[in-house]
Order: C-alpha cells, then sequence, then structure tokens
C-alpha cells in the first residue's frame, strides 16, 4: 500500500512537472516496419516527423515491442529525406534480422517523456562535475527511477543531432532552463540560449537480454536456439567469475584511485573496425587518465559498461578523412564532422562492433577510466630482478632448497615474459 502510494506521488510529481516546464508525455504508437536504406552503426529505426509534435529533437532512445511481445530498446531518428511514409517505421535489413522482424509487420513503438530547456552557465562557485547538469527539482524527480533511487539520469539531445547522457542534480531553478558545465557545452557545441531536450533513458532489464549473456561467448550473435541456450548458461558462468574481477577493481579503484573522464565520440579511422576490443585516444589524453598506450580502460555510458584497450589515434581530429575516403566507408554521419578547433584531446575514436555492444550512436560522448588490474599486473614485472636477487640470495642458505627456488625461478621468469603477452579485454558487458 505504501509503494502503491508512493507511485502515485512520483505520477503527480511528473505531472506537475509537465505542467509547469515544456514537457511532452510518454506515447506508443503501432507503425508497420518497411525497409530503409541509411545504414547506421547502432540499432535503429527512422520514421516521418508527423508523428510527433513538432519541436522533438532527434535521435531519441525509446523501445520497440514485436508480435512475440519481446520489449527491446531502439534509437528513433527523423526522416530527413521523406522518404518513411506516415505510420511506417524504416529500419535496415540488418536491424530486422538482429530484432526478428520481418517487413510489413507491425509493431510498437514507446516514445519516452521529454522537457525541452534552454541552456545557461552555472554559477562558478556552484559547478556541476562530469557530465552534470542542474536542474529544477521537479524535473530532478520526474527522472528518478523510484523512490528508493538517490541519482537521476537524462538523455540530452541537441539541434545537432547529438544526444548524451547526463546525471542530474537538483537547483532551485526558477525558469525554464538548466545549467550546463563548460564540459557539456563543449562536447554538445552549446551556447547560452540553445535549446535541449531532456528524455527518459528507455532501459530493459538486462537478465531479459540473451545478448547481455551470449556476447560474452560469441563473438558474433548466434541465430540457433540451442546456441543461444547454451551461450547464456556459459555466460551466467562466466558472469559469476567476472563478479570477483569486479570486485578485486572496486578495491583496487578505492586504494589507487581511477579518475572518470568524458569524451566525445566519432567514428573510427577507415579499417579500425576490426579491432573489436580497441579504441583510439589523442596522445595528450593517456596522461590524464593515468594511463599508458595499450593499457584497458571501462567504457560507461548510461551504466552500460564494457572493458577495451586504447591506442594512440595516429590520424588526430586536426586531419579529417577526405570525401573519398569518407564516401567508401558507407556510413551516414548523421551529426556531421567535428567543427574547426574542437580540443583534440576530448575525442575518442571507436569502432563499429564496440557501438554496436553498447548500442550508443556516432555522435555522443562516453565516459572512461582506466582499468586497474591490468595495469597493477603490468607493474609487477617491475619487480622481476628483485625477485631474481632474493632467490640467489636464498640459495646460498643450506637449508633453503627443492620446490621454494623453482617456485621463484617460475615466478621470476613469468614476470619478465608478462609484457610479451598482449593482454585481451573481456568480451560483451563488463562485468
Amino acid at each position: 500500500m505504501k509503494a502503491h502510494l508512493r507511485m502515485l506521488g512520483l505520477r503527480r510529481q511528473a505531472t506537475a512537472a509537465q505542467t509547469s516546464h515544456h514537457g511532452q508525455p510518454p506515447k506508443a504508437i503501432a507503425l508497420t516496419v518497411v525497409t530503409n536504406t541509411v545504414r547506421r552503426g547502432n540499432r535503429a529505426g527512422t520514421l516521418s516527423s508527423e508523428e510527433l509534435p513538432g519541436g522533438t529533437l532527434f535521435p531519441v532512445l525509446g523501445c520497440i515491442t514485436s508480435q512475440m511481445r519481446k520489449r527491446t530498446v531502439l534509437w528513433l531518428y527523423k526522416d530527413d529525406q521523406d522518404k518513411i511514409p506516415r505510420g511506417s517505421l524504416g529500419m535496415t535489413k540488418r536491424s530486422q534480422n538482429s530484432l526478428r522482424i520481418e517487413p510489413d509487420q507491425r509493431v510498437a513503438v514507446e516514445f519516452p517523456q521529454s522537457y525541452s530547456f534552454s541552456v545557461r552557465l552555472p554559477a562558478a562557485a556552484d559547478l556541476p562535475i562530469g557530465t552534470s547538469i542542474h536542474v529544477h527539482p521537479d524535473i530532478y524527480q520526474a527522472f528518478r527511477k523510484g523512490w528508493y533511487s538517490r541519482t537521476a539520469y537524462a538523455l540530452l539531445t541537441t539541434d545537432k543531432g547529438l544526444s548524451v547522457p547526463v546525471r542530474l542534480h537538483k537547483r532551485p531553478l526558477t525558469g525554464n532552463y538548466v545549467l550546463c558545465p563548460m564540459l557539456v557545452r563543449t562536447l554538445c557545441g552549446l551556447r547560452e540560449g540553445d535549446t535541449v531536450q531532456l528524455s527518459v533513458l528507455a532501459r530493459v532489464p538486462l537478465w531479459k537480454q540473451a545478448s547481455w549473456f551470449t556476447n560474452r561467448v560469441f563473438a558474433r550473435r548466434p541465430r540457433r536456439p540451442w546456441v543461444i541456450a547454451l551461450g547464456c548458461f556459459l555466460g551466467g558462468c562466466l558472469l559469476t567469475v567476472r563478479l570477483f574481477d569486479f570486485l578485486v577493481e572496486l578495491i583496487l579503484r578505492a586504494t589507487l584511485r581511477s579518475q572518470p573522464l568524458s569524451f566525445r565520440v566519432i567514428q573510427a579511422n577507415p579499417g579500425d573496425d576490426d579491432l573489436r576490443d580497441t579504441i583510439r585516444l589523442h596522445p595528450g589524453a593517456f596522461p590524464a587518465l593515468a594511463l599508458s598506450p595499450g593499457g584497458q580502460v571501462i567504457l560507461n555510458w548510461a551504466g552500460q559498461h564494457m572493458a577495451v584497450r586504447a591506442l594512440e589515434d595516429h590520424n588526430p581530429v586536426d586531419a579529417p578523412a577526405s570525401v573519398e575516403v569518407l564516401s567508401s566507408v558507407g556510413l551516414r554521419l548523421d551529426t556531421g564532422l567535428l567543427p574547426d578547433g574542437f580540443p583534440a584531446h576530448l575525442v575518442t575514436r571507436i569502432p563499429a562492433p564496440v557501438r554496436q555492444a553498447l548500442n550508443i550512436p556516432p555522435g555522443t560522448a562516453i565516459e572512461m577510466r582506466r582499468r586497474l588490474r591490468p595495469a597493477v599486473i603490468s607493474q609487477l614485472n617491475q619487480l622481476t630482478i628483485p625477485i631474481a636477487g632474493l632467490i640467489l640470495a636464498a640459495a646460498a642458505f643450506p637449508t633453503v632448497r627443492g620446490w621454494p627456488l623453482v617456485a621463484g625461478a617460475l615466478a621470476a621468469v613469468a614476470l619478465g615474459l608478462a609484457p610479451l603477452r598482449m593482454p585481451r579485454p573481456p568480451r560483451g558487458h563488463w562485468p
């Protein structure tokens, strides 16, 4: 009974936020799936702009439910070329096969609750940290997951087609505006007075997604039912092992510290899509992350985590690809190229396989921090000579013989050969 009253209170708070701010309630419509030729790296659909009220900024993160009653998160884009008729949802063949949807099939598309605000600058004495913004308390309550949650997240969409997950902090604001720090304005290309849209991050419980388990085992998504069942079983077993790794990472993070930093995501260099577990950063970003090239980082996009390897970007943002190279890549750049003078140390190149695993668009921002366990293991290599010296010193004592000397020699050899092994990040979501 108390939980029901709390839910009623949250609904009243959301209704009050809609009346005091420029908001649009959640909406669900039935659409017919048609084949679209516009290719995107993430799981997406295109629809006519007439399906939603004017002023809606795209892309937004919604949900799609097929006749099999399988609810899946889907990115929704506006049809700029007027090729998708009203009442239809354009999807590529790859997206249709991934969601097991046939052409001309009726699906239910859910649009999230959203609000429109203008951008203002925060006070110097109260700056949001990272990709965080200050909002009105009613908006903060509307975006909370529930009464038990102390944090609120939203998807910030700009008129340039960028969608960035941000953390909300409540402040006693008096108008229809939000306070954005310099980092958010730089990553999103915002200026004071611009209009942004905050929408609810559509989520589906991860345990209901078979790919959340199978991606830990298989590089490609299986299609046979018995292979999917086997992948879910092995992925669940692997998850229990990674939970111990996650606990070790938290202990190391508390002792050695690992500061998270946010970067603007752009598409990878041509040819880097074969590196399914590798991203590229500007050389100036590695000291800020306390990381060496070739080390591992943990990506975080709206609560989705993935461990990848970080390499130096040999093609910085100051040298964009030519028109011929972009045409040979074959992907549509919804957000266009970065503006001139954009800080190169705030840019990361993420290949399509990583973006597909996290289901994020090319035009967004992502948070990352160094992964400490591989970094600690690599530092143990510097103990090779001291351990070898201790072994030789122990060999001088007549009482030290047998297996202790053999174990010490093997440990010294293993530490000496450790840098020769190429580290491989764990596959799929992390942990």
